[in-house]
């Protein structure tokens, strides 16, 4: 601060400068703190999200809202990493039925669904139903059954086996 009048050089600052600095963040915990402090950082957090052509949750304690409300604000996702580890993504149905209906779905190349044990067919099919670009899909770890693959089968051509 420059004088007891002006403002902080950090508010100065454009909202896609500070969109950029917080791409570079890999905490969803550091992401959700900054957007709480003003407007201007939970604008910039949005387009931050909104550039990211990947979203990894794996090893993040995450619910199915806050998952789906990060996964609308991706515009220009290409890879979604939903893997469950130990203590982490708790996705389910509902999730994958939220997610489903985001702009980028029809954009994913790459989802990894592995180890989510609460989803079952109609969920991975409500998902992958909307992904015609999906190449790669990870469902290893899951309950879903050959009926989810054939859907999957028919909804993604390029699919690579």
């Amino acid at each position: 601060m420059r004088g007891g009048d002006q403002e902080p050089d950090i508010d100065r600052l454009p909202i896609d400068l500070l969109a950029q600095i917080f791409a570079l963040f890999t905490s969803f915990k550091d992401l959700a703190q900054a957007s709480s402090v003003c407007r201007k950082w939970r604008q910039a957090v949005k387009e931050s999200l909104a550039w990211r052509e990947r979203l990894s949750f794996s090893g993040w304690k995450m619910d199915d809202d806050s998952t789906t409300r990060l996964v609308l604000l991706a515009y220009t996702l290409k890879e979604l990493d939903i893997s469950r580890s130990r203590w982490s993504c708790q996705i389910t149905d509902y999730g994958l039925k939220q997610m489903s209906t985001a702009k980028c779905i029809s954009n994913l190349s790459s989802v990894s669904l592995w180890g989510s044990t609460a989803i079952t067919d109609k969920g991975v099919v409500e998902l992958i139903s909307r992904a015609a670009s999906l190449q790669h899909l990870n469902v290893g770890g899951t309950s879903i059954t050959d009926a989810s693959l054939f859907a999957v089968a028919d909804s993604c051509p390029h699919l690579k086996v």
